[in-house]
């Protein structure tokens, strides 16, 4: 199957004409039925036959590939639809979110997930069968080789056959990958968003960008992507840089350190920060605490500097080590214009290299990056890869 969308088909008992755009139209526009009368050679009408079967055949150039991105709160699915080899061009077919019920276990998680997915197929009009690959991203490591997460926040995934329980479960045959879910946010804004539009304005290549995404949210997380290839390391821990040590004795961590960098630069951190200094032990949000920033309450704004050196050190530690083209912000605390201003020139000042430091610039693929990098992920298993299509 393929979707059907409202195209308005030419009458075939009227004189024929081709519609000025039916070159030019979309092929999820039409449905397998609409295609075949396009093409009918119960009335032969060459023009309308060369073009139904030029649509036709771009039609089958379609790839559809679904992302999942499960994370600690919310699980988001998304359809996407490819033309051809130029991953940069889709269509979004359906999206949806639901809870992430972390007080259950894999088999109901799995269960709550297949009927969503059968719900985003219905309304796409597609099988499953018509799926080339599913990508999924999970917050933890996971091994490039086994696919098994060592080390997550969401205890049930850990130690298990990951590749065996999702397609049992989903019923699906065909290509199935896992990674961490930084990655598959660093994997879109590579080739989606803030490093494709940072390539072209500058003309660097794809095939030599290096980027460094870092999210700032609940937690502090991270993904690589060097020669625009995506960095996993050897047991999937590549990129866990809010366990990075930035306040030598400082904080402790769940993870068992102290002073990891995400106990300093994660949105609770920063929160946390604030409340432990008002008199009355306010509780405040982060959007909350930007906005007494923006009426000057001096709390606020000595908050916010006190995070942004925080900050320029720990971005400054990671350019000194990858040398990246773009630092990419994500999570929460990255929607809040005021931690950028200025921030790429302080950078020149704690890196070795002090010209031109690294772009740090807001994602653009918003809160989606991450279930569009998942969708993204089975184009990275392999070497080969389409370097003309992504220019």
């Amino acid at each position: 199957m393929v979707p059907e969308l409202a195209y308005p088909l030419h009458n075939s008992s009227a004189q024929e004409e081709i519609p000025a755009n039916i070159l030019g139209v979309s092929p999820l526009s039409l449905s397998s039925s609409k295609m075949l009368s396009l093409i009918s050679l119960s009335r032969p009408a060459p023009l309308t036959w060369i073009a139904g079967f030029f649509i036709f055949v771009y039609t089958l150039t379609m790839g559809y590939r679904m992302g999942v991105d499960v994370g600690g709160t919310k699980t988001e699915i998304c359809i996407l639809a490819f033309e051809g080899r130029d991953y940069t061009q889709y269509q979004v077919l359906h999206r949806e979110r639901f809870p992430t019920d972390r007080t259950g276990n894999l088999n109901s998680f799995l269960r709550t997930l297949k009927a969503h997915v059968q719900a985003a197929l219905k309304h796409s009009n597609l099988d499953l069968s018509a799926l080339e690959s599913v990508g999924v991203g999970l917050p933890g490591s996971i091994n490039p080789v086994t696919q098994v997460m060592s080390q997550g926040s969401v205890a049930f995934f850990k130690d298990k056959n990951l590749h065996q329980e999702f397609k049992s479960a989903l019923g699906f045959k065909g290509e199935m990958l896992f990674d961490n879910d930084a990655n598959c946010f660093a994997l879109a804004e590579t080739y989606l968003g803030a490093g494709r539009n940072w390539t072209q304005a500058n003309q660097v290549p794809m095939n030599r960008l290096c980027l460094i995404g870092v999210i700032l949210g609940t937690g502090v997380g991270g993904g690589l992507v060097i020669e625009g290839r995506l960095i996993r390391g050897s047991r999937g821990g590549a990129g866990e840089i809010g366990h990075i040590t930035l306040v030598e004795s400082g904080h402790p961590c769940y993870c068992g350190k102290f002073g990891c960098a995400e106990q300093y630069l994660s949105g609770t951190a920063f929160q946390r920060f604030y409340s432990a200094r008002t008199s009355a032990l306010e509780h405040l949000s982060g959007a909350e605490i930007f906005k007494r920033a923006d009426e000057n309450d001096p709390l606020a704004v000595a908050s916010i500097e006190h995070y942004r050196d925080y900050l320029v050190t720990f971005l400054s530690n990671l350019s000194n080590l990858l040398d990246p083209h773009v630092i990419v912000l994500g999570g929460g605390m990255s929607t809040q214009p005021r931690i950028y201003p200025g921030i790429s020139e302080r950078l020149s000042k704690g890196c070795f290299l002090t010209e031109n430091p690294p772009a740090v610039l807001p994602n653009t693929c918003g809160d989606s990056a991450g279930v569009l990098g998942a969708a993204l992920l089975p184009l990275f298993t392999g070497t080969e890869f389409d370097w003309e299509t992504t220019q």
